[in-house]
């Protein structure tokens, strides 16, 4: 926000060639140096905002270097006869996209402050001008008081807005912290995963009530083997045999079977089988339970295929 306060401290550097403009087609009498000064004040606040944002981004004091310039620029308008009515309220505005309430409310509190002083320097100049006040007492009143009337009602809904604005930005805030952590958790998750699995020279998750697997880890040799086009029990009889030793294969056929294998799991969460294996030696073959059904029945299950130790 420091940065875009300087674009706009910069931008209204153009309001001093407009005014002068207006002065040459004579629709007002501000004096040419005073459009010049507006512009080089607002020029050099533009710039002193962006050094203090580049070497003190988090500070107040750069913060507030724009907003109370502003406001100092504006009560020179006043003085140099530049009708800045509608201006009064363009800095406790900008204060509101800072999304800090103690920034807002400072903000307020100084514009009050800044149209005062303001009014009490032109009120001479500004009575002059009117017939229905007596002296430049009865004009600062009267103007005071519906000042005074609009920056009450602009601040209590500023305020709300800004109350809004930083609870939406503090909840967007924390729901990244939140995503950011569980990002984290599950990169570490699947790391840890990931590290367990390259243990395995094939890893299945099994889904029992859909006849379906999704695989985990598989070494080259079975995905050699097995075609995932084929139906899981074809898949898992490709392996055994090119796997297995055969004076095994009958076994662990039988221990591979789907068809028992929720019955063999009803009182357990592991069961596992050693065979003599082609490739590996010794190999272990295992199924883990993950979740059961509503009914309590094995529905879901790990399948791994190991060399044993």
């Amino acid at each position: 926000m420091n940065e875009s306060m300087a674009k706009i401290l910069f931008f209204c550097a153009f309001a001093g060639p407009a005014i002068a403009l207006d002065r040459f087609l004579g629709y007002c009498d501000v004096s040419y140096s005073s459009c010049v000064l507006m512009s080089l004040a607002l020029i050099i606040l533009s710039f002193g905002q962006k050094i203090l944002n580049r070497y003190f981004p988090l500070s107040l004091w750069t913060v507030f270097w724009g907003l109370v310039g502003f406001m100092g620029v504006l009560t020179f308008m006043c003085t140099a006869k530049v009708g800045v009515y509608i201006t009064y309220a363009l800095v406790p505005m900008v204060s509101l996209f800072y999304c800090e309430k103690k920034i807002y409310l400072i903000s307020v509190a100084l514009n009050y402050v800044m149209i005062l002083v303001s009014n009490v320097l032109v009120s001479d100049f500004r009575s002059l001008v009117r017939s229905d006040f007596h002296d430049p007492l009865d004009w600062f009143i009267a103007v005071m008081g519906g000042y005074t009337i609009e920056s009450i009602a602009i601040g209590m809904a500023g305020y709300y807005l800004c109350n809004r604005i930083s609870n939406h930005f503090r909840s967007i805030y924390t729901s990244n912290i939140v995503l950011d952590q569980k990002y984290r958790d599950e990169e570490h998750k699947d790391r840890v995963t990931r590290a367990i699995t390259s243990l395995y020279q094939c890893v299945y998750v099994v889904d029992l009530k859909n006849d379906t697997y999704e695989v985990v880890q598989r070494d080259p040799f079975v995905s050699d083997v097995v075609r995932d086009e084929d139906n899981l029990a074809t898949n898992i009889e490709r392996a055994v045999f090119a796997l297995v030793e055969a004076k095994d294969k009958l076994q662990m056929l039988e221990f591979l079977d789907l068809k028992t294998l929720p019955a063999r799991l009803d009182q357990h969460s592991l069961i596992f089988a050693e065979c003599q294996g082609k490739l590996h030696g010794r190999v272990q073959l295992s199924f883990i339970l993950v979740e059961r059904d509503e009914e309590g029945r094995p529905a879901s299950v790990v399948f791994t295929l190991r060399q044993a130790a």
